[in-house]
Formats: structure tokens, C-alpha cells, sequence
């Protein structure tokens, strides 16, 4: 028996109504990725429910960006990563941001990112990371005005001063 593309996804949206799994809705996600090869932007209606019942589930996310890459869609990326990032998940997620930025040439876009970054998790190795990106990429004004900033935010903390 063959079943359609659309028996398929009537099966799995059924079993979701039973079981809204984790891992049904990231089986769910894969086969429309499949299925749909022809027209892959139907993909994107599974990902969306999913992120917005399962918005702490980190693989949703990274595989929902990766369509979107996959589609050549960066806006549609990006947008992905902004809407997760108003979760504030791990510095894993920021680094995955980022990367996709400069993937795209996009360094100035990473800079405001690393700032979102700072603003959700100003922790020092966060800020230490933003400054080296910014002298890796030629910009040394702006690593001094970040570790100044940084030097601010920290205030006269022996040993905070002391790790940067």
C-alpha cells in the first residue's frame, strides 16, 4: 500500500494529537522534509508548531534554520534565530547565530547579535568573545570599546578585570 503525502502527514498529525513527543514531532518534521522535496517550504508548518509548543527544545530550532538555509532563505534564518534568541537559550544557540552570519558575510550583523548576546548573558567570556571577534575581523577600535565597556559593566572587580 502507498500512502500519499498527505496520508502521511494526517497519520502523524493524528499520532501527535495521542503523543506530542519530542521526537514524533522531530520524526514529523524530517518526513515532510523528505516528502516535500519538490516543494520543501510546506516543511516549515511542522517546524513552526513545534517551536511554539516545544520552544526549549534546542534540535527543533537548529533544524528549523537549517530548512530555512536549505530553502536559501536567509531572512527566513534569521528570523528563526530571532525568535528563538527572545528565549534565551544556551551560548551554543548565540554561536550558531553568529556562524550563520558570517557564513553570509553578514560581520556587522554579528556585531549587533553579540550585543543581544551581552545584553541576555553578560557574562565575561561572552564579552571576551566579542571583542576578539571584532579584532579577528580588523575592527580594533570597536574590541577596545567593547573590553572598555566590559571594564564598565564589571566595575573595579579585582578578579573579574583580573579574567579578561
Amino acid at each position: 500500500m502507498n500512502l500519499t503525502d498527505l496520508d502521511s502527514c494526517s497519520i502523524f498529525e493524528r499520532a501527535l494529537d495521542a503523543d506530542p513527543s519530542v521526537q514524533l514531532r522531530l520524526s514529523y518534521t524530517e518526513m515532510e522534509m523528505k516528502l516535500k522535496s519538490r516543494n520543501v517550504r510546506y516543511a516549515s508548518n511542522p517546524f513552526d508548531r513545534a517551536i511554539s509548543l516545544l520552544p526549549r527544545v534546542d534540535q527543533l530550532w537548529y533544524k528549523y534554520v537549517y530548512l530555512e538555509e536549505l530553502l536559501q532563505n536567509v531572512t527566513g534564518g534569521r528570523q528563526v534565530f530571532e525568535q528563538w534568541t527572545q528565549w534565551e537559550p544556551d551560548d551554543k544557540a548565540w554561536q550558531a547565530y553568529i556562524k550563520m552570519e558570517e557564513r553570509y558575510n553578514e560581520l556587522d550583523r554579528d556585531s549587533v547579535i553579540c550585543g543581544w548576546w551581552i545584553a541576555v548573558r553578560p557574562d565575561l567570556r561572552v564579552w571576551v568573545k566579542w571583542a576578539n571577534f571584532e579584532e579577528e575581523r580588523g575592527k580594533l577600535d570597536n574590541a577596545r570599546q567593547v573590553f572598555q565597556t566590559a571594564l564598565q559593566f564589571f566595575g573595579d572587580e579585582e578578579e573579574q578585570v583580573g579574567k579578561a
